[in-house]
């Protein structure tokens, strides 16, 4: 039988292979379509019903090659349905699924191996690297060592959870404990609010903010004046209750404690910083009514406790503060009414007669007026014009002549000029003690942009809080450096990158009145502070030591104004010659005569106005007449001032590359000889006299008060003048290690940190010390001579390799201890070459408030003040270099906002002190006013700055010019907040017309 019996046609094996092969083949192919089993068999009815004939299975070979097949009879049969045709046709180019399966849709469940392990947490580059798998955690909930991930039970969070809770819980009881048996310890304190703002007890947000306030009144009970617990008091209740409640409860703790100055300032912020609730009046009654209570004093039996309170040092923060706010507010009629009247109260028989208005002086006023009126430009352009014009010519009250209103409307003033006694009385109170009027009138000239500190230390004397209202947002602080520069050694090309980018930021930020050259009318407020600096030297007539600072600091307003139009390019010879006359008229008078030090001060007005390669005669012939005076008289050389005079003329001489007259100079001051007196021994012999000379004066510390007087910050110290000589010397010497033991003596013994901190004239000294080291390692040495040329080259070569990574430690280490130095926050801003972000980070470390992010800003733009110059191909890429510094700044300061999640504790507290600062927003706002800000974005932005500084009219004229759609509104909250207004916009409209 056949393996295949339908190929076979029914015969064996042996019979097919039998047969010739031919026809073994022809049989098998033609016979196998007679097989049975391809014919059709009848079927039944039932069987018809089910099966329905396909014609597509039929093919034309069959038809053409099974005739005997189609003349069979075919048994009848119902017509059957037709079957549903197929979904690919041949005609679709790709098979489409036309009607899917839902069961595939969806997964219920993926077996343990394919269950993937998510992280619920995205890393960062800071997180420290720990392998999950192998963390104390997992180790901990895992059940053996064998468990793994596709055996794991699921891990117990509640579990988890609870651990840091009970520690806390059982930190907290201890806490609370140990609060109780020693309540004098102030950490207990501080640590048990901190654990009670954990809430481990899951209340709610106000429960667990009355119970932390409940413990810090607690605290205050033992603790009464202590400003962190104060602080703390007011951030919470700020947060927790509504400005109205908040300010009641402080007017509860008033009573108790009158006489503290951390509570009425945070009184003050709550009306003056609350959008709601600031305007004018109502800030000013709240300092009428403390200023009150401090010149009432210690009336009371509440108050008789307090009786060791100086209320003096509060009354003077607080009428800082008060003028501020009336500048800040645009009140400068007032604000110059309050400073006179505080002065002649303080001074009896003084006229200060300097603060008040002439009309001679305001007649270019008119003119510039008609000329913005008549240009055309639109309407919100006008009113701002006309508004900064008549701030800078319109800042001084009238004359008290008029006798009553009607007087007033008749003869055409402006009422608001008009400030009388009665307006501003309230706000000037004559000081208990006649040593503090000093600092009053300090204060006084500080509040008119005079840049006088340089110092750390003199600004933490004369005004130590600036955290509540973020200092002064007068851009003109920085030129402190400029008016008292610190020393004449380093040329003034290597500041040009700084100096110019400190000009533009002082351009765009600086507000009327100003002495500021680029505005109109800057000559009437230079003038306005020259007479006022004048009249306080008038005050103190009878204490020449008193008398002389504010002269100085007239001769230093004078060499300002120079430096100023020398950088900004108008200066002039009738400047020069106009300030000369003026300095040599004052010298004139017979009090002036004999002071040397006013005469150095001249030589220095003369050399700042010299440009390079102008003759210096005038300058140096004015040091050969004090030297040869001096020699003649035969007096000794122990005067500050000869010595500060010889040191000055020395680092002029480096300056002009004359080093064999500067060493000469150098070697009689430090050997205290004339320069006629004699030969000196050598230069080795003069600085080993000039070590021992400051040897004796560092002893002489010893014999001195700690508490260091107000007017010696700004007379001569012969500590530091033989120190900067003995350097100066040594350096030019090519002494390194003489110079760098005699400073690391000082720095380590007696002018070291303990030293500093128990001692304010120790600390001032070593601030001053810092600063000549810091310069030292600045210094251009000069090339040596012929002689050991090769050795000396060397160790030229080696210092000013080591001189540079020396100087960035020791200026971190200065800012660390003195961060509001002027000298080292523009170091630090210079160093070009330094990774920006090392740069950045230690400003914003640095807690000197607006300075300290003004000098970032500066630094931002000095890297590529002159790249153009220097490389062609930067200076082509200019925009792309201009949108960097741009990028850069938008980060720095959305870096401090609130809305910035990963920033840091250290920015969140520089934040306190910015966000009441206007310099900062409208620095934002600034850099927001281009093409690729959008007008939602800045609107956002203002929105903000207005509810943190509703008062600060700057701030809302700065607006104005960013979104001019919003001038309407801003000129109505102007008016809402009575802040000051110059020009009224239906009056401009009537004059325009």
């Amino acid at each position: 039988m056949s393996l295949f019996p339908a190929y076979g046609g029914g015969q064996s094996s042996e019979a097919v292979s039998a047969k010739e092969p031919e026809e073994a083949a022809a049989t098998t192919s033609a016979d196998w379509r007679n097989n049975e089993s391809y014919l059709t068999k009848p079927m039944s009815e039932g069987a018809a019903a089910t099966l329905e004939p396909n014609p597509d299975t039929v093919t034309t070979s069959d038809e053409s090659s099974s005739a005997e097949e189609e003349d069979k009879p075919v048994p009848e049969a119902e017509e059957l349905p037709r079957a549903k045709p197929l979904e690919f046709d041949a005609r679709d180019e790709f098979f489409v699924d036309k009607k899917s399966n839902s069961s595939l849709r969806s997964i219920s469940t993926l077996s343990k191996p394919a269950q993937p392990l998510y992280k619920i947490r995205m890393s960062r580059l800071r997180d420290p690297h720990i392998n999950p798998r192998y963390s104390a955690t997992r180790s901990k909930l895992s059940s053996s060592a064998k468990s793994s991930r596709y055996t794991r039970k699921p891990l117990d969070f509640d579990a988890l959870a609870s651990e840091p809770t009970l520690r806390i819980q059982e930190q907290l009881i201890q806490t609370k404990a140990l609060a109780q048996q020693q309540p004098q310890v102030l950490d207990h304190w501080l640590q048990l609010q901190r654990l009670i703002n954990f809430n481990v007890y899951k209340a709610n947000r106000l429960a667990v903010a009355e119970e932390e306030l409940r413990t810090l009144e607690t605290a205050l009970e033992h603790h009464p004046s202590n400003e962190r617990i104060l602080r703390l008091y007011s951030d919470i209740a700020n947060a927790t209750y509504p400005a109205s409640e908040v300010a009641a409860r402080f007017e509860k703790m008033l009573e108790k404690n009158p006489f503290e100055y951390t509570l009425w300032t945070s009184l003050i912020m709550v009306t003056q910083g609350n959008m709601a609730r600031c305007t004018v009046p109502a800030v000013l009654r709240i300092y009428e009514t403390s200023m009150r209570r401090m010149q009432v004093g210690h009336t009371d039996e509440i108050s008789r406790k307090f009786a060791t309170v100086d209320t003096d040092r509060i009354m003077l923060k607080l009428f800082h503060n008060c003028v501020l706010f009336l500048r800040q507010s645009g009140n400068m009629n007032k604000m110059f009414a309050l400073l006179r009247l505080t002065m002649e109260l303080n001074f009896p028989g003084l006229t200060v007669d300097c603060l008040e208005a002439c009309t001679a002086n305001e007649k270019l006023l008119i003119e510039y007026e008609e000329l913005v009126l008549h240009s055309g430009m639109p309407m919100p352009e006008i009113w701002t014009r006309v508004e900064r014009l008549r701030q800078a010519y319109c800042y001084l009250p009238y004359p008290q002549l008029v006798p009553s209103a009607e007087d007033q409307v008749e003869r055409g003033l402006d009422s608001q000029r008009c400030i009388y006694s009665d307006d501003v009385v309230p706000y000037a109170h004559a000081l208990k003690s006649p040593e503090n009027r000093l600092h009053l009138l300090l204060l006084i000239v500080q509040h008119t942009k005079m840049p006088l500190v340089r110092s750390s230390c003199l600004a933490a004397k004369l005004n130590p809080c600036i955290d509540e209202f973020g200092e002064s947002e007068a851009i003109e602080m920085l030129f402190a450096g400029l008016a008292d520069r610190h020393s004449y050694v380093m040329p003034s090309s290597r500041n040009v990158g700084f100096h110019a980018a400190l000009i533009n930021l002082a351009k765009e930020m600086s507000v009327t009145p100003s002495f500021m050259p680029h505005f109109m009318g800057h000559e009437l407020y230079g003038a306005t502070v020259s007479g006022l600096l004048l009249k306080c030297c008038e005050a103190f007539g009878a204490e020449e030591s008193k008398r002389r600072v504010f002269l100085l600091l007239w001769l230093r307003f004078q060499r300002l104004l120079v430096v100023l139009n020398k950088l900004m390019g108008k200066l002039t010879k009738a400047h020069l010659k106009e300030t000369r006359d003026r300095i040599r008229n004052q010298m004139r008078l017979p009090e002036n005569r004999g002071v040397l030090r006013f005469y150095t001060e001249l030589a220095m007005c003369e050399f700042e106005g010299l440009e390079q390669g102008d003759d210096d005669s005038r300058v140096f012939d004015i040091f050969r007449k004090i030297i040869a005076a001096e020699s003649e008289s035969g007096s000794q050389f122990t005067c500050p001032d000869l010595m500060h005079a010889y040191l000055v003329c020395a680092e002029m001489l480096i300056q002009r590359s004359r080093r064999d007259e500067a060493v000469q100079v150098l070697s009689c001051l430090s050997a205290g000889q004339h320069v006629g007196a004699g030969t000196t021994n050598g230069i080795k012999a003069c600085l080993e006299r000039g070590l021992e000379l400051l040897k004796e004066e560092v002893k002489v510390l010893d014999t001195l008060p700690a508490e260091m007087p107000l007017e010696e910050y700004f007379l001569p110290n012969k500590l530091l003048i033989l120190l900067r000589a003995t350097c100066l010397l040594g350096m030019l010497d090519y002494r390194y290690s003489e110079v760098e033991s005699t400073f690391d003596e000082l720095l380590q013994d007696q002018l070291g940190p303990e030293a500093a901190h128990v001692s304010e004239r120790r600390r001032f000294l070593r601030e001053q010390v810092l600063e000549i080291r810091i310069l030292q390692l600045q210094l251009p040495i000069p090339p040596p001579g012929e002689v050991e040329k090769v050795y000396l080259e060397k160790r030229r070569s080696n210092r000013q390799a080591l001189g540079y990574v020396l100087l960035k430690q020791l200026v971190d280490r200065g800012l660390h201890e003195f961060p509001r130095n002027m000298m080292m926050l523009q170091t630090w801003a210079g160093f070009h070459t330094m990774m920006w972000h090392k740069q950045r980070a230690r400003l914003i470390r640095t807690k000197a408030g607006i300075v300290s992010l003004l000098h970032l800003v500066i630094a931002a733009n000095s890297r590529f003040a002159n790249a153009g110059d220097e490389d062609p191909l930067l200076g082509a890429r200019e925009p792309y270099i201009q949108a960097a510094v741009r990028n850069r700044l938008l980060s720095m300061f959305e870096t401090f906002l609130a809305t910035n999640q990963n920033r840091s504790e250290i920015e969140a507290e520089q934040y306190r002190v910015l966000r009441r600062n206007s310099i900062y927003w409208r620095l934002y706002l600034k850099c927001l006013s281009d093409t690729r800000t959008s007008f939602e974005r800045s609107k956002h932005v203002l929105l903000t700055a207005i509810d943190e500084c509703p008062w600060d009219k700057a701030l809302l004229m700065e607006g104005g010019t960013v979104l001019p759609n919003e001038l309407p509104f801003l000129q109505d909250l102007m008016t809402e907040k009575e802040l000051r207004m110059y020009a009224l916009p239906e009056e401009l409209d009537i004059l325009r017309n």
